[in-house]
């Protein structure tokens, strides 16, 4: 008569697999916690993350806390020239910094709705103000040639339109704070040049974004 042969589970491998899923387990949400940790700390301002890095720096015993270098506001305005290229240029001096944008870069004839490409560079140019804390001014600038039918009755209008486009843009899409911005039209009364050749009444249609420097 034939015997029956038991063949038992082998325990050991068993076990081996356990420990292994275990370990597999552990590894991938310690790595989920160390992305979801970078996403956080991307997100946290310059001064907060000085603030964590000194904290950091205490917990581990450290002397001395780690400092993080701030870009000085003239990196900052040398970076901002280069984004802009040819749309505009920069100036800074004591009192402010001043962005000068072309009016046909941003608006067409007569028209103070913001073009396309209009989106594109005043994005350029949050990224390099939006977290600094300065008031900022936006200005509406044209040359001397009156306008005739279209939209507005005046030079002053057309200014003052432009420049509160330029700040509802800012407030709505970008979400800038409302208390650091304020919109002013000059109309064709602080030219730039002379109103006296195409070139120069050119220069003269223009926005300003003024960061004022405390």
């Amino acid at each position: 008569m034939a015997k029956r042969i038991a063949v038992e589970d082998d325990g050991d491998d068993n076990q081996g697999t356990g420990i292994w899923l275990t370990i597999y387990s552990d590894l991938t949400t310690n790595l989920t916690l160390f992305f979801l940790i970078l996403y956080a700390f991307t997100r946290l301002s310059s001064s907060q993350q000085q603030g964590l890095y000194t904290a950091l720096s205490q917990m581990a015993g450290s002397r001395a806390p780690v400092t993080v270098k701030q870009p000085t506001m003239q990196e900052q305005t040398d970076e901002l020239s280069k984004k802009l290229g040819e749309y505009g240029h920069v100036e800074m001096n004591e009192q402010r910094i001043k962005i000068t944008l072309p009016s046909p870069v941003l608006f067409d004839l007569g028209k103070a709705e913001l073009k396309p490409q209009a989106r594109t560079i005043l994005q350029a140019i949050a990224s390099s103000i939006k977290n600094i804390s300065n008031p900022i001014v936006i200005e509406g600038h044209t040359d001397n040639l009156p306008i005739t039918g279209g939209q507005f009755s005046s030079n002053w209008e057309l200014s003052a339109a432009r420049a509160y486009s330029v700040i509802r843009y800012y407030i709505d899409e970008l979400k800038f704070p409302p208390d650091r911005l304020s919109a002013l039209g000059y109309g064709e009364y602080h030219p730039v040049a002379p109103n006296d050749t195409e070139e120069n009444r050119a220069k003269n249609r223009r926005i300003e974004i003024i960061i004022v420097r405390k």
